[in-house]
């Protein structure tokens, strides 16, 4: 076995066995490993060039977070096919798995540029030590008392609530924070697209045909109706939509909420900056949850909450009822009620013009926190993936 010591977060071993997808006859070191995907995520070819012309021309970059769900992926790839503009748009896949099936999807995407990332620092490569489920770690309920008693490695670093690490959570958060830093440190700045709206996508998610055309419209009359407004959802939470088309042309303005705001988001580098610079409240504020971590810095740190301006009647719908929590459920069930919304609502869509009809500066609570990150491993790990070129 081979050790790689990562500063702040500790010695990590691996054999080969227990790789996915590498080639390889000889043990390898976690280093070599990393560096491998670094040089993946470096020298990768952006696909579809020839077609669409030099990414100096991008208008909008489209960056979706995949795990392992297939099925919901093709389901946006799908929707984004028949999204207006798509053609003039970069998109970036970033995976925190190989998964052939996955991999063969999105290279054969041909209506739009594309590029694939891959979060390095994945419980797939790295299955049986951190940052993945090491079996010498505390199970994740054991309590504090029995933890110290077995000798668990972690037992000193439970939550708030006294619960240990989960990898499969904690990676969602880890992958986000990645993620995020290379798209506007090795993309946006890379391929001299700054000014250009980036707009977050997930696998289960799905856009309406002129998603991007409600993006091109807010953000030309943002200045006149929320010069303050750094984020634009397209996404909104709703309870029920029976007033979706009567609401297809309003726009709302809020301070910007996890539990409404966090689907479909766009910013621009200068806001991401912004929230980079709070990177040790990010890293450090015990919640797993990626955007519970980010209201806290919208709270808490940046010299002005976020303020989010969006459509009343949201053009980026979440499909997903089978994931991380849920796994009684079909993906074709809220697929097909989104097919009907859009069905029922098509003709009204593209509208010329859009008005803000609801703008509300009530401030809610900034919420507890939600546990999960209470290991100094994963704070570590998070810093270090705040700098992901470096």
């Amino acid at each position: 076995q081979h050790v790689y010591e990562v500063k702040n977060v500790g010695a990590w071993k691996n054999d080969i066995k227990s790789l996915v997808e590498l080639d390889f006859e000889k043990v390898l070191s976690g280093k070599q490993i990393i560096d491998s995907a670094n040089s993946i995520n470096e020298n990768g070819a952006v696909l579809n060039t020839e077609r669409f012309g030099p990414l100096e021309t991008v208008k909008a970059v489209i960056v979706i977070q995949v795990h392992n769900r297939l099925e919901y992926l093709k389901l946006l790839v799908s929707t984004l096919s028949k999204t207006a503009g798509i053609e003039d748009t970069l998109l970036v896949f970033s995976h925190d798995a190989k998964i052939e099936s996955i991999d063969n999807l999105v290279r054969n995407i041909s209506f739009a540029r594309v590029k694939q990332i891959f979060y390095p620092f994945n419980a797939q490569l790295f299955p049986h030590i951190f940052p993945g489920q090491d079996p010498r770690d505390c199970t994740e309920k054991i309590g504090k008392n029995q933890a110290k008693a077995t000798g668990c490695q972690n037992w000193e670093h439970p939550d708030k609530y006294g619960n240990y690490r989960s990898a499969k959570y904690s990676q969602i958060k880890h992958h986000w924070r990645w993620k995020m830093n290379y798209v506007f440190d090795g993309i946006v700045d890379r391929y001299f697209l700054a000014g250009r709206w980036v707009l977050l996508l997930e696998e289960d998610h799905y856009i309406f045909p002129d998603a991007l055309h409600v993006l091109k419209q807010i953000s030309k009359t943002k200045k006149t109706l929320c010069s303050e407004c750094e984020v634009i959802s397209l996404g909104l939470h709703l309870k029920s939509y029976k007033n979706y088309g009567e609401n297809i042309g309003q726009l709302g303005v809020r301070p910007w909420y996890t539990s409404k705001h966090n689907m479909g988001m766009a910013l621009q580098s200068s806001t991401w900056a912004k929230i980079k610079s709070c990177s040790e409240l990010f890293c450090s504020w015990d919640d797993y949850n990626w955007d519970w971590s980010l209201l806290q810095v919208s709270v808490k740190c940046l010299p002005q909450r976020l303020a989010v301006i969006f459509p009343l009647a949201p053009r980026v719908l979440h499909i997903g009822d089978c994931g991380v929590h849920t796994h009684r459920c079909a993906v074709s069930n809220a697929a097909k009620m989104a097919d009907d919304l859009l069905q029922q609502h098509s003709a009204s869509l593209f509208l010329i013009s859009m008005n803000l009809t609801s703008n509300s500066q009530g401030t809610p609570s900034s919420s507890r926190e939600n546990g999960g990150w209470g290991d100094e491993r994963d704070r570590a790990l998070c810093r270090i993936n705040s700098s992901p070129l470096s």
